[in-house]
């Protein structure tokens, strides 16, 4: 059976290795990016720039007026003794 410190040290080392190879493949992937912008800079051609999209509308014009009608609809439900207890005090 493996002691506890030996098995906490097998676990930091690993933990370790595993973190030192993620920031190293991050550090990679910075300089390939940054030597790709730099040849791309000296070789004079203008840089891609691709095309924005619009996202479409997730619901259509009659659709979002009844959801939000739908919405005032419940908040006053469910705030409506409410606003009327405050409305009364002056509020």
């Amino acid at each position: 059976m493996v002691s506890i410190l030996v098995q906490e040290r097998i676990l930091g080392a690993a933990m370790g290795a595993a973190f030192g190879t993620g920031v190293v493949l991050y550090q990679q992937a910075l300089i390939y990016r940054s030597t790709a912008q730099a040849i791309e800079f000296i070789s004079g051609k203008p840089p891609v720039v691709p095309p924005s999209k619009v996202p479409e509308p997730l619901f259509n014009k009659r659709t979002r007026a009844e959801l939000g009608h739908a919405w005032n609809v419940g908040v006053d439900k469910s705030l409506g003794a409410l606003i009327a207890s405050l409305s009364s005090r002056g509020w």
